[in-house]
Order: C-alpha cells, then structure tokens, then sequence
C-alpha cells in the first residue's frame, strides 16, 4: 500500500461527491530523511504533504477545512493541516499544506485514523469536527 494511490482514491471520490471538477493537489514533500521512528516522510511511501489548486492557482483556506472535514468521514488514517505559512531560518518558505499518512510510525498510543492541525510544522491540536478547525 502507497500513500499516493491512497489519497489519489479518495480525493477522486471527494471531488465527484462535492461536485468540485477544477480542484487539483500538488504534491510538495514526499519520501525524505529522518529518523524514521518519528518522521512519517522517513518511511517509504507512508507520507506526502500537498497544496491545493482551483484551476491552477492557490486554493483559498476554506477549500482545506472542507477536504480536511471530509477526511475526518473518509480517511482510515491521518491527515494534518498546517494553515500558517512560514520562513525557515535557512530562508526556505514553507506553505498551507495537507499533510497525509498511513500512520505505519504513528506513536504507540495513537489510534487511528487521527486528524490535527500544525502551526509551522509544530501539532497544536486534534480534530474532531469543524468546530476544531
């Protein structure tokens, strides 16, 4: 099992149910180095982050929530949205994005599936219901 293949299904699903033809992803992160016992981008396959686009341009906050809350009724395993762009120290920016995972390096406690939100890459809180957006 792929992420990619994963989330691919159920965005298709998500776009024909919601009627929503001109949305699309791009892919920002996927595969990348780190200690795999806490990086789910350190295993292979288990983790992508995307932005969304309404024909071709950036995709407004509101469309985020809204994937976001449809992954809570449709997506067995975590997802995450960091809604607060950032500059690194390195000068690298960082963007609204989607963070998306199998949850194969999950922490032991944690049951999936499991949705939160980030601020600059940092967990803040978990999601529910969009009262919690």
């Amino acid at each position: 099992m792929q992420i990619k293949e994963e989330f691919q299904n159920l965005f298709k699903q998500y776009k024909d149910e919601k009627g929503k033809k001109n949305l699309t992803y791009v892919i920002t992160s996927a595969d990348r180095q780190g200690n795999v016992n806490t990086n789910p981008h350190a295993l292979a396959g288990n983790a992508i982050d995307l932005t969304l686009r309404v024909k071709g341009d950036y995709a407004p906050i509101l469309e985020y929530n809204a994937l976001l809350m449809y992954m809570v009724e449709n997506w067995p395993y975590r997802a995450g949205l960091d809604n607060t762009p950032f500059v690194t120290q390195e000068g690298h920016k960082g963007n609204v994005h989607i963070h998306v995972d199998l949850g194969l390096n999950r922490p032991p406690h944690q049951a999936l599936p499991f949705f939160f939100i980030e601020d600059n890459g940092k967990f803040l809180r978990q999601v529910f219901s969009d009262s919690d957006l």
